[in-house]
């Protein structure tokens, strides 16, 4: 019974990480989107800061979906 909850607590981090993961890069393919039709310089700068502090984010989800992988499943990611 022990092993039962554990996997199933284990697949449910599991699809909470994906699911953050995936959420923080849609959210980031359309800020990037965005960002050529942008004309004012404030708002243009404030979204590439937001970019980046997605971008990190989206390392650290990231990060967390493979620490959740079982030994010896790993992804190799593309730049973030």
């Amino acid at each position: 019974m022990k092993s039962i909850l554990k996997t199933a607590s284990t697949a449910l981090k599991r699809w909470l990480a994906l699911y953050r993961m995936r959420s923080i890069e849609i959210n980031l393919s359309g800020a990037i989107d965005t960002l050529p039709l942008v004309r004012d310089e404030l708002t243009r700068q404030r979204m590439q800061i937001a970019i980046r502090e997605m971008s990190l984010a989206l390392c650290k989800a990231r990060a967390d979906y493979v620490a959740l992988l079982p030994a010896g499943q790993r992804i190799v990611w593309d730049i973030a």
